[in-house]
């Protein structure tokens, strides 16, 4: 089965006067349709950097990336706006990602209304649609950020994510904002939605229990580096390195275990 996301040697050096900062260094890696890619390291290794150089909110100093095929570095214009439809972050802290101001159905509207032809009845009913795919009231489009609980505004977030059907979803640390209560039933969620829509992931966190628990394949990055990749299985089994056997080790025992 061919990659529906594939990386390629990338770099990205981060300038600072006379200063120069490898955040991330050759990396490469690839995601088969459907399927869940978990990075997972040290505050520090570069995760989160991957994700934003995947999503093009941040340029690479090198390398490649291709989408389905497609080439996302020479898209320019309209072209990466359609191909944005098909790629979406849910990044760390839902707290910061829905404005304030805005009514959670202004939140959820806003996809339509930039990347489709829409009128505002057709835009109400996907509103609705979307709020019962993430399990909440319909009520809910007329409430304010302010109003939800944590795991709450992430499933919002989430169902933002997902308004325009994408096939790839990056998911950068979506629980570490939220309470020890509440990561449990948003995994469980991100599980059971990836596998109803036939989703596919790429998750990050530097919680190795959910990397486990979610993940048909695992990279394993330090220093802005990979030092291993596999499959779940073998890396948690047998890992190679004895940064990954650290890492393994030194995690705390949850139910995800």
């Amino acid at each position: 089965m061919s990659a529906l996301l594939e990386a390629r040697n990338l770099t990205k050096v981060f300038q600072t006067g006379d200063t120069s900062f490898k955040a991330v260094d050759d990396v490469s890696l690839s995601i088969e349709p459907g399927k869940v890619l978990g990075i997972v390291g040290e505050s520090g290794s570069g995760k989160s950097t991957v994700a934003r150089l995947i999503m093009r909110l941040l340029e690479p100093t090198s390398g490649a990336i291709h989408v389905e095929g497609a080439d996302l570095l020479a898209l320019r214009g309209e072209a990466l706006r359609k191909m944005r439809r098909h790629m979406q972050i849910v990044f760390q802290n839902p707290h910061s990602a829905l404005n304030p101001r805005d009514t959670i159905g202004a939140a959820l509207a806003e996809p339509y209304r930039v990347q489709t032809d829409l009128g505002g009845a057709e835009i109400e009913r996907k509103i609705i649609e979307l709020l019962e795919i993430v399990s909440l009231p319909a009520i809910f489009r007329y409430r304010y950020p302010h109003e939800l609980s944590g795991g709450q505004k992430q499933r919002i977030c989430i169902a933002r994510a997902i308004a325009l059907e994408p096939r790839l979803l990056v998911l950068d640390e979506p629980t570490s904002a939220l309470d020890v209560s509440v990561q449990a039933q948003i995994i469980a969620f991100l599980q059971d939605l990836q596998k109803r829509l036939n989703l596919t992931y790429l998750f990050i966190s530097h919680n190795l229990a959910v990397i486990r628990y979610l993940s048909d394949d695992v990279l394993v990055m330090k220093s802005g580096q990979v030092v291993e990749s596999g499959t779940t299985d073998a890396i948690f089994r047998n890992p190679t390195q004895e940064y990954t056997r650290r890492l393994i080790a030194s995690a705390p025992r949850t139910h995800f275990s």
